[in-house]
C-alpha cells in the first residue's frame, strides 16, 4: 500500500506542464495523424472539410492547455477537460 502511494505521488511530480499529461500527447499524436491523413484528401476539400478537420484536432490540444493554465479553478478546469474529450474522440475514429 505505501509503495502505491509512493509511486503515485512521484508520477504526480513528473507533471509540471500541460505537456507531460498523457492525454495531451495522445490528443498531440492524433493532431499529427490527422494532418498526415488529410493530406491524402483530394484537392477540392482542401479550404472546407481538410481545414474544419485539422482545426478541430488542434482544438483539442488548446483546450487541455487551457484547462491546465486554469486548474486552480476546479469548476473551469472540469468544464475544460470536459470540452475537450467529444473532440479527442472524434478525432481517434
Amino acid at each position: 500500500m505505501k509503495r502505491d502511494k509512493t509511486e503515485e505521488s512521484r508520477k504526480k511530480r513528473l507533471i509540471r506542464h500541460f505537456r507531460d499529461l498523457e492525454i495531451y500527447k495522445r490528443a498531440f499524436d492524433a493532431a499529427m495523424r490527422i494532418y498526415q491523413i488529410t493530406k491524402e484528401f483530394p484537392i477540392d476539400e482542401r479550404y472546407s472539410l481538410i481545414d474544419q478537420i485539422r482545426r478541430s484536432s488542434r482544438s483539442v490540444c488548446s483546450n487541455l492547455a487551457e484547462g491546465w493554465r486554469k486548474r486552480r479553478y476546479l469548476a473551469v478546469f472540469k468544464n475544460k477537460i470536459t470540452d475537450s474529450m467529444p473532440a479527442l474522440l472524434n478525432s481517434l475514429r
